[in-house]
């Protein structure tokens, strides 16, 4: 080696041992490589790592070996810092703290929405009552107000004192003054909320709400308790009246040609419009037993209706009629006579308010007829 880097004498060395050196080297590169899955494969369960052979590994595996290891930091000129390695983000169930808006979908009903929401069911009717009226007018596309918390949501037209609002609903003053929902930071039980204000009043009680279909009431006239399928709705039959025959196949509740469609279906409106000659015969859109044949109370504005049943989840309504050519629990086959076209209760002119209602919540009849 001119160089002199190795003495003249190492040469013979190499020459005799290179191929066990290289041999050894070899072999401890190996041992290596295989050091780190022959650790998996003896860890026990107490090392908390788990084996290849131990099938899919999962989130709580994981959390459980990576929280085993030594996570402690030591901070120069200061004290050890330890913290669990968790690699996974908990969302916290955080409280609501406004008033939302939660537009109705096709299915949902006020106890399902109340669920969603973790609410009192009456909390969401009394919140919007001046849109629902009844229990059984939710409808697909409305939009409700959704409180934070369970109570009334009132409307203030500029007339009752906060004191009053708060005997309406069972709470104190203080109560809605200091609500963090409102904004009174400084009124007094006295003074009067502006016109539309919008206050919540947390855990006021409303006027009570009956879920059930059927409702018992008393004749404010004669004194007879009646049956009604709503409240208001003096002509509705017994609650053993039950739907049958429906078919699914719908017909146009009035003959073709003998009307115009003067009004579709949206939010506020549950259903369409069909306008035609007063005493235009109204046919049943399918076969259905009557549920309510009668006059309603003028705050529903339906007049003269006819309630159908058809005994699978459907029931269609048949308003503002002149006359009324069925009566409670009688069957009627699918194009049978429901009455005559009319213009009673809240109508602006002769027309057929049709609408149709699976499990009581309306929706939009233009979806299954071509009118």
């Amino acid at each position: 080696n001119k160089s002199g880097a190795f003495p003249a004498d190492s040469v013979p060395f190499f020459e005799r041992y290179l191929t066990p050196i290289s041999l050894a080297v070899l072999g401890i590169g190996m041992l290596l490589i295989g050091i780190g899955p022959l650790r998996t494969l003896l860890a026990g369960p107490a090392s908390g790592i788990p084996r290849s052979g131990d099938g899919p590994i999962t989130a709580q595996q994981v959390i459980a070996g990576v929280a085993g290891a030594d996570t402690s930091t030591v901070f120069e000129g200061g004290p050890a810092l330890a913290r669990q390695v968790v690699p996974f983000t908990t969302v916290p169930d955080r409280p609501r703290d406004t008033v939302e808006t939660y537009t109705v979908q096709a299915g949902d009903t006020l106890f399902g929405i109340a669920n969603r929401f973790r609410l009192d069911p009456n909390t969401i009717f009394w919140a919007n009552s001046e849109n629902l009226r009844s229990v059984h007018n939710l409808q697909k596309d409305l939009n409700l107000f959704i409180l934070p918390v369970n109570g009334v949501y009132h409307r203030s037209y500029a007339e009752a004192t906060i004191a009053e609002i708060a005997t309406k609903y069972s709470v104190t003053p203080a109560i809605i003054i200091n609500s963090p929902f409102n904004q009174l930071e400084g009124t007094q039980a006295g003074d009067v909320p502006p016109w539309g204000m919008r206050i919540v009043v947390e855990d006021g009680v409303g006027q009570f709400v009956d879920f059930s279909p059927i409702v018992e009431e008393v004749d404010q006239v004669t004194g007879a308790v009646r049956r009604s399928f709503m409240p208001g709705m003096g002509g509705s039959c017994a609650a053993g009246i039950a739907g049958r025959g429906g078919s699914g196949a719908w017909g146009i509740p009035v003959s073709v040609g003998s009307y115009a469609f003067s009004q579709s279906y949206y939010p506020g409106h549950s259903g369409v419009d069909l306008a035609a000659v007063v005493g235009t015969p109204v046919l049943a859109s399918d076969s259905g037993v009557v549920v309510f044949a009668g006059w309603v109370d003028a705050s529903w504005g339906y007049g003269q209706l006819v309630v159908l049943d058809h005994g699978n989840g459907w029931t269609t309504y048949y308003a503002h009629l002149s006359s009324v050519g069925v009566g409670c629990g009688q069957f009627v086959g699918k194009g049978g006579y429901v009455g005559g076209v009319g213009s009673t209760g809240n109508s602006s002119g002769p027309h057929l308010h049709f609408e149709m209602r699976w499990n009581h919540v309306p929706d939009n009849p233009a979806s299954y007829l071509g009118f």
